[in-house]
């Protein structure tokens, strides 16, 4: 391991940028084509998968690896392993997101499934999957691929576990605001834990791995709620339309359950309870967040303030 490093904050950020960098290149080379493949030209799960990674992107989960890697005393080349790995795995979700969702465009361009077909579509979001296992075991302490493999594993499966009960409530299954906080934990904080907790594992710290994990889950919340608040903001139809929470597993269809969407002063009273509650789980996160080893919180924590700051603009509310 190099040394632990504690860099000012402009510092900090020119090093993640030169890193990140390092990371998109990491990712382009592991889905570069193949000349011996049997899959050449344009509908393969290879060029799929160059194009779904060149679409942009804000390397969230890069930017976890890459600082709690820095502040951790990782070498560069493992941060930047464990960056790739994490970024290509929610990659992958997206992918297989696009296609349950029928989604045709992710981030700015035609999704994956839209613009060379849903086959190739699953197989670019499982190309995806398994180029992450791949990076991740050149990882330069070999020792603990056992462990850092099978986290890799077990975060992956909350994810589908939480992909399959979202899945469920949009087929008819009631659920209320427990079920909601537990499908938005396994659904999105899993993978966002990932990086945090394999940085920490490769560290030696596999103790503040489980805080790690509970600060990432209460991001999860806040995160999913403001992009329920911000779709109700985008889809007027969605607040008119939304009786109950098995057409719209959003936050304020559950809050307005089992009552249903009946009145504007009931939408409005649900979306405020909605902010409040994904404040206060972004006040958990900084807690627990702050108390990760050597500041390798610091980008979660960052992310947080940003979170706050969208929610507290209330631009949902005046709309209303």
């Amino acid at each position: 391991m190099a040394e632990i490093i504690c860099l000012p904050a402009d510092l900090l950020r020119d090093k993640l940028k030169t890193l990140l960098a390092a990371v998109e290149s990491r990712l382009n080379s592991a889905v570069k084509q193949d000349v011996s493949s049997l899959a050449q030209g344009h509908m393969n799960a290879r060029t799929a998968s160059f194009y779904h990674l060149n679409s942009g992107g804000r390397r969230v989960r890069a930017r976890l690896a890459l600082a709690a890697g820095l502040a951790l005393g990782l070498t560069k080349d493992d941060a930047i392993c464990i960056a790739s790995c994490a970024e290509l795995l929610h990659n992958a979700s997206l992918v297989h997101d696009d296609i349950q969702d029928r989604d045709v465009v992710r981030r700015g361009q035609a999704a994956v499934w839209s613009e060379f077909g849903t086959n190739v579509a699953i197989c670019t979001g499982d190309f995806l999957l398994s180029a992450a296992y791949g990076v991740l075991s050149t990882i330069s302490q070999p020792l603990l691929l056992p462990a850092l493999l099978n986290l890799l594993h077990e975060r992956t499966a909350t994810a589908i576990d939480g992909q399959c009960a979202d899945l469920a409530t949009l087929g008819g299954q009631s659920a209320g605001l427990a079920a909601y906080l537990q499908i938005a934990t396994a659904k999105s904080g899993a993978l966002l834990s990932l990086p945090l907790e394999l940085a920490l594992l490769a560290a030696g710290r596999p103790d503040a791995a489980g805080m790690a994990r509970q600060a990432c889950e209460n991001l999860a919340i806040s995160y999913q709620i403001l992009d329920d608040l911000q779709d109700l903001e985008a889809d007027s139809a969605l607040v008119e339309g939304c009786v109950d929470q098995t057409q719209s597993f959003n936050i304020v269809c559950v809050l307005c359950s089992p009552n249903g969407l009946t009145s504007m002063g009931l939408k409005i009273e649900a979306m405020a309870s909605a902010q409040t509650l994904a404040l206060e789980h972004l006040t958990r996160c900084d807690s627990l967040a702050a108390q990760l080893p050597s500041g390798s919180g610091s980008q979660l924590r960052d992310l947080s303030a940003e979170l706050r700051g969208l929610l507290n603009a209330q631009a949902w509310l005046e709309k209303r």
